[in-house]
């Protein structure tokens, strides 16, 4: 899963020049704005436009050439603050994928803690909830309340927002990655990481569209998260920056959550509907859905050292 989302990242590379040069531009105008106006006088627009006026009407501003010269200079600053966000993107994917320097395992190995042990909890309340609802059956029709599955589910549902399988990382992002290969290595005895190119050999064009399209909107997260440190930077002199980065990381964060969900689903959902197909190609043919044998075999076949 981890080298899918890097070569789909490789081929939308290209991309990002035309969607963070505005945002560069943007982000250029609240950094003038900011250094006009400080914290004091954060409010005052009408001032930005009085300054812009007075640069406006010095003599020596007015040739083409120095139009020229400065719209370049505003380009050029515009492409190296997007080549900054997407460094610092890649940073933000790092650590959502649990990706940490070493200097960051020690509160890595805390979080991964804590949040197998929120797993844990939430794991056995499903356990008692499914006990709870199994004694109800063996209660007699007549003397039982109504019988319904949505306290069970409802547990469920709480334990699969910490992970969908015991956590073994300190981000959700890294967990649904991991929870993705072993998934489908249980249920059908594949390795994904092995098979995925093959898959993607055997599936059709608007697939890969939809799988691009997923991880698109992912890097659009992570690149928000990243301006948003660029807006906690500028909130150093001009305070109103900070409300900006906070609800720009807010919107990142969610977004970057949903977007993984549906990156992982779709995975998930290729191998569910050609996996059969990819075994059948390999040599594996059988009748009914791919059982974890067959998927075994083929996971040999691909692996080639095992």
């Amino acid at each position: 899963m981890n080298g899918l989302l890097s070569e789909l990242g490789k081929s939308l590379a290209t991309r990002w020049l035309s969607y963070l040069v505005p945002t560069s531009l943007l982000f250029l105008g609240a950094v003038g704005t900011g250094a006009v106006l400080g914290h004091r006088r954060w409010y005052d627009l009408p001032a930005v436009v009085r300054r812009l006026d007075t640069l406006a009407s010095r003599p020596g501003e007015r040739s083409l050439g120095t139009a020229l010269a400065v719209a370049a200079g505003i380009v050029l600053l515009a492409v190296a603050t997007g080549l900054l966000v997407r460094a610092l993107g890649g940073g933000v994917d790092r650590l959502w994928i649990g990706d940490w320097p070493r200097v960051l395992r020690w509160p890595g190995a805390r979080l991964t803690r804590r949040r197998r042990a929120r797993w844990t909890l939430a794991d056995e309340r499903v356990r008692e909830g499914w006990r709870a609802h199994a004694r109800l059956l063996d209660i007699p029709e007549s003397g039982r309340t109504e019988l319904s599955d949505q306290e069970p589910a409802r547990l469920i549902a709480e334990r699969d927002r910490v992970c969908l399988v015991p956590p073994e990382g300190p981000t959700w992002a890294g967990d649904r990655v991991r929870a993705a290969d072993r998934r489908v290595l249980t249920t059908y005895g594949l390795d994904l990481g092995a098979a995925w190119p093959r898959l993607w050999l055997l599936t059709s064009e608007g697939i890969h569209a939809e799988l691009r399209t997923a991880r698109q909107a992912y890097d659009a997260a992570s690149q928000l998260v990243a301006w948003s440190t660029l807006y906690l930077t500028l909130a150093a002199w001009w305070w109103p920056a900070l409300l900006i980065a906070a609800a720009t990381c807010a919107v990142g964060i969610r977004r970057g959550h949903a977007a993984m969900e549906t990156f992982c689903l779709l995975a998930e959902s290729v191998v569910d509907l050609h996996g059969r197909d990819l075994a059948s190609a390999l040599g594996f043919p059988h009748a009914g859905p791919l059982r974890p044998g067959v998927g075994r075999n083929v996971t040999i076949q691909l692996r080639k050292d095992v």
